[in-house]
């Protein structure tokens, strides 16, 4: 309600949400005046928010990835997106980089990404996405692949949190 009063007074032009399932969204919408416009999410190949997605399209909701790569160099990040097989195997193909795969999916399956670097030559890399596409192959291979959180969140899973699962805190919303 607080951030609508900003939307009515002007001060935003939309509003925003974080790590919100499409359970939770759900039930937002069952209460909120105001739609969110975008769910900023932990998505990249290995955590692909499937369902999230599709419900998020049905809403008109676009969804924002954090962790696009996994979030390597942070305190609680993990190589696993960029060192994974299957990863390495259609950028080598493409002739790029992991983490330029990792990204171009993310933007082909309508996302945006939001990768963190202060390395200038890594943000250029990073750009280095738009003159290329992934093929239905490397799609279907992407799509098969385990399902890993970086960035699960268990310390929010405890006797006096509203979420006493990982499965309660995610809805399963995979």
């Amino acid at each position: 309600q607080v951030m609508e009063k900003c939307v009515d007074l002007g001060y935003a032009k939309a509003i925003g949400v974080s790590n919100f399932s499409s359970t939770k969204i759900e039930d937002m919408l069952s209460y909120a005046r105001i739609p969110p416009a975008v769910n900023q999410v932990e998505m990249h190949p290995l955590c692909r928010q499937t369902r999230l997605r599709e419900y998020s399209k049905k809403l008109n909701l676009h969804i924002s990835a954090y962790c696009p790569l996994g979030a390597i160099g942070s305190s609680w990040g993990n190589p696993i997106v960029l060192e994974h097989p299957v990863i390495k195997e259609i950028a080598t193909k493409h002739g790029k980089t992991p983490a330029q795969v990792a990204l171009r999916w993310g933007v082909e399956v309508g996302a945006s990404v939001l990768p963190k670097s202060y390395n200038k030559a890594r943000m250029v890399e990073n750009m280095g996405i738009f003159d290329w596409q992934l093929t239905q192959d490397d799609h279907d291979m992407i799509n098969k692949l385990e399902h890993t959180r970086v960035f699960p969140c268990y310390q929010l899973c405890n006797i006096s949190s509203p979420y006493k699962t990982i499965e309660e805190l995610w809805d399963d919303d995979y």
